[in-house]
């Protein structure tokens, strides 16, 4: 396996020939052909186009007359909420939530800009949204809450009647040890500190296409999560899981904008039941922007008490997060409550009391994007990081070594819960510092002379939790998931699991793993995953999972097929099968190479000659099996304190920035991670979601906003508005990578989906900070770091120098 990697004995059939090599992923000759098939690839006969009538205020009581529209050319149908007869709301599954009872249509209130009233179908979407013009809509204006201060303030307007306030969730934390910390402390360092609503934004819009035939309902949808959505229509519509399958083609990107169920999902289901016929919805990027969940948004308040050498000793404070109107699912609260389990990083902090509350808002629901709390956590903490360190007098590095978990500190529990079994968060530390210090001074030489310009150096540390439960996000799942693995006559294998891809390389790692854990051709399999009536149960693709769940559930599957595929071949070699081994593809009498029979000799006897087959071995050779990730907890312990993910990731990240003293541009040199998510199946792979996630992280720290007016109206709806990194923007990144395996997890494996996007935004802001140190600017305390907000802080500093200076002075 090479240096680091964990296989427990017995897992793989010989020594492994794919895990952890550098191959390409078997899914994209057929993407980059043009081949792939997505929602709006889906064609079918006689289908028709439905559009949605949006609410264009953010609070208003509502009356929708759809007869004008009804009676327009090529209308097939126009319905409101009224007209959803046998339709239930989407469940309200959180104990500790308050219900929102989100209705696939508006029932005469609308709570945020772009919020579904009515929905018109048509022969095409052309007729479809002429038709939508010809509604009448009556609002009764209602005042809007937008903002988290506005949601909290005592009288503010109430988004639900039967609320008492805005909050949908309040997690109260309580550690007395450490006020008594505080009590006695060295110092107290404070910030304030604001992550802006951003959101992820897919190549693929959303869309989805349903068909009810023969009896069967089946919807073609770009969802993450294909058996929970199928749950939620037979519970919503009350037609039978049997009789629903959900289908997710190619997904051009999802984010966790795509792990929601949305009502147009529904709303295709009933109507194309109804109409008895195919019935189509693809967004466009405004509606994108307006009612496809948004995340981030929160407002933290934290203050550390710290030693003599600047070491922070505990935490303490409070995470407010805007989830907009909630009507969502999941609702989007989730995220804070990783913040608050991730916030002290990969840090020796003993203690931590830090209450959670989420609102509600005029605002579009905000739910799950890739980082899911862990980029806030990160921002924070390395934020209050340097305050620690200024306080101190210490240099902010060697603060940070002094409090790095160390080798002998694993397995290490956080003072949230979360339990930490290997990592390499010092030397990773260690490795980026000495490549940041390289990649800065070949960045100022290459600027030298310019008075206009500063070079500036930042770092962040963080820990994930990757493998994580879903009952704290749905409320209702857990963590487990499925592989099926079956061979054919013909010694192939078709692998099928339940989780599923937008794009990140699943049918590799599963192709992968089946191929070293059977000892068979990688290309000798297929891979199926997206299809519930193909696939088992499984709960998708999520929170970095899929290795670590699809590959505890392949070891068990496989390991069954493989031990009866190893009597069927100790029959055919009359040998016993204790005596048999598996290797190269091939079964062999061990201290006889040369009697051999291959897979494809024990699955023909499987299936064809089944007369070859021992008398105590039934046909078939396939198998099932549903893995649970170890050691996680779906609820909290007695003590408030939880580990709600099976293994841990870490990682170093450093950023190089210049930053124009005109008009205070920002622009990304460099940028360096060295990650760890234990044994590399494909590096590959790996490294395409690390430069996807970094590309998005620097998004998030430089660009990208969605601003309301103080009424709840966005203010980026298009590309002009909302803007995102392009190819100028994202700088040269390197990798380098560590390997500590997890002793419990399968293959060592941990997780790497989301492990570029957490650590840009502190790594940009230090490095700005740094850059512009002479200048002695304020504490970064929020993002974007916009080039207005830099050049407004520089201006800021200027005029306090200026005023500072003797009179007549210059």
């Amino acid at each position: 396996m090479g240096p680091g990697r964990l296989v427990t004995d017995g897992q793989l059939a010989g020594r492994p020939v794919y895990i952890g090599a550098r191959l390409p992923r078997v899914e994209d000759e057929r993407l980059l052909a043009g081949r792939g098939r997505y929602v709006a690839d889906v064609h079918l006969p006689g289908a028709v186009e439905m559009v949605v009538l949006r609410s264009q205020l953010a609070h208003a009581n509502v009356r929708v007359d759809l007869s004008a529209v009804s009676a327009a050319d090529g209308v097939v149908a126009a319905v409101t909420a009224d007209d959803l007869v046998g339709v239930s709301p989407i469940p309200d599954f959180f104990t500790d939530a308050r219900p929102v009872r989100e209705f696939l249509l508006q029932q005469g209130r609308a709570r945020y800009v772009g919020a579904p009233l009515a929905a018109v179908v048509a022969a095409d979407r052309y007729l479809a949204e002429d038709a939508l013009e010809l509604a009448q809509v009556e609002y009764e204006d209602l005042p809007a809450v937008t903002t988290i201060e506005d949601a909290l303030a005592p009288g503010a307007p109430l988004l639900f009647d039967d609320w008492p306030d805005n909050r949908v969730v309040v997690m109260p934390d309580d550690d007395p040890e450490t006020d008594r910390v505080f009590a006695s402390a060295w110092g107290v360092v404070h910030g304030r500190y604001r992550i802006q609503r951003h959101t992820a934004v897919p190549l693929e819009t959303r869309g989805a296409i349903a068909e009810y035939r023969d009896g069967r309902l089946t919807v073609w949808t770009s969802s993450q999560i294909p058996h929970i959505l199928r749950t939620l229509i037979a519970m919503v519509l009350h037609i039978p899981e049997r009789d629903i399958r959900v289908i997710a083609p190619d997904v051009g990107g999802g984010f966790g904008a795509k792990a929601q169920v949305f009502p147009e999902e529904f709303l295709v289901c009933w109507l194309a039941r109804r109409l008895g016929r195919p019935v189509r919805f693809v967004e466009d990027r405004n509606e994108h922007l307006q009612a496809t969940g948004h995340a981030r948004d929160q407002l933290i308040d934290l203050e550390a008490a710290i030693d003599e050498r600047g070491r922070i000793q505990a935490v303490r404070g409070s995470i407010f997060h805007d989830v907009g109107s909630g009507e969502i699912y999941p609702c989007g609260f989730n995220p804070s409550a990783v913040t608050w389990s991730a916030i002290t990083g990969p840090y020796r902090i003993a203690h931590q009391r830090v209450d959670v509350t989420c609102v509600v808002t005029n605002k579009t629901p905000s739910g799950a994007y890739r980082g899911f709390g862990n980029p806030e956590a990160a921002f924070v903490i390395e934020r209050l990081m340097q305050k620690a360190a200024v306080a101190a007098g210490v240099d902010p590095l060697e603060l940070r070594r002094s409090m790095l978990l160390a080798p002998d500190d694993l397995p290490y529990t956080t003072p949230t819960g979360s339990i930490v079994s290997s990592g390499s968060h010092r030397p990773a530390f260690e490795a980026v510092i000495e490549g940041g210090k390289v990649a800065v001074e070949r960045a100022r030489a290459r600027f030298a002379g310019r008075s206009d310009v500063r070079i500036g150096l930042g770092f962040a540390n963080y820990l994930e939790g990757t493998v994580p439960s879903y009952f704290p996000n749905t409320g209702n799942w857990g963590g487990q998931d499925s592989v099926s693995v079956r061979f054919e006559p013909d010694g192939g294998v078709t692998v099928a699991s339940g989780v599923t891809t937008t794009g990140q390389g699943v049918r590799t790692m599963l192709a992968t793993l089946a191929a070293d854990t059977l000892g068979v051709p990688l290309e000798s399999i297929r891979v199926v995953i997206g299809d519930t009536d193909e696939a088992p149960y499984g709960l998708g693709g999520w929170g970095s999972r899929s290795t670590g769940v699809a590959g505890g559930a392949m070891l068990k599957a496989a390991g069954t097929v493989r031990e009866k595929a190893r009597r069927i071949a100790a029959h055919l070699l009359e040998a016993a099968p204790e005596d048999v081994i598996v290797a190269d593809g091939a079964f062999r009498v061990a201290g006889s190479p040369e009697s051999s029979v291959t897979w494809r000799d024990v699955a023909t006897a499987a299936y064809v000659r089944t007369l070859d087959l021992p008398t105590d071995v039934e046909p078939g050779l396939e198998s099932t099996a549903t893995f649970v990730p170890p050691g996680i907890d779906h609820r909290p312990r007695p003590d408030g304190r939880m580990n709600a993910c099976a293994t841990y990731t870490n990682a170093s990240h450093a950023a190089v920035v210049k930053v124009d003293l005109g008009t205070g541009a920002v622009t990304v040199l460099e940028y360096l991670v060295v990650h760890d998510c234990g044994t590399l199946i494909n590096p590959v792979i790996v490294e395409g979601q690390i430069h996807g996630g970094v590309a998005q992280g620097l998004g998030g720290a430089l660009l990208e906003d969605l601003p309301y007016t103080p009424e709840g109206q966005p203010m980026a709806v298009t590309f002009m508005d909302y803007l995102l990194p392009s190819a100028t923007d994202v700088p040269p990144i390197s990798i380098e990578h560590f390997e500590s395996p997890d002793p419990n997890m399968p293959y060592g494996a941990k997780g790497a989906g989301e492990a570029g996007i957490i650590g840009p935004a502190a790594a940009v802001a230090w490095a700005v900070e740094d850059a512009l140190a002479e200048f002695e600017i304020d504490e970064i305390t929020e993002t974007p770091v916009t080039a207005p907000f830099v050049w407004r802080s520089l201006q800021a500093a200027r005029a306090r120098t200026s005023a500072a200076s003797p009179v007549g002075t210059r």
